[in-house]
């Protein structure tokens, strides 16, 4: 009996293991508009913000806010 308590026990201060497989990460909150050859247009949460064009970028691609870009107000 006592090694089923002890046992209880330790599952419970182990936590939930489910509960933290849910724990999703934030998507980034900025996509990139449109492309040209040099340069792309992201629009972020406080405006319109043109960035240098990687190999890798596209249209409609989910990027990391270019926040520090932005002119303060």
């Amino acid at each position: 009996m006592n090694r089923k308590v002890m046992l209880g026990t330790l599952v419970f201060l182990t936590g939930c293991p489910i509960a933290m497989a849910y724990d999703i990460p934030n998507d980034p909150k900025c996509v990139i508009d449109q492309c040209d050859e040099k340069t792309c247009s992201v629009e972020t949460p406080e405006g319109w913000v043109d960035i240098a064009r990687q190999p890798y970028y596209k249209e409609g691609k989910k990027i990391t806010c270019p926040l520090w870009l932005i002119d303060p107000t």
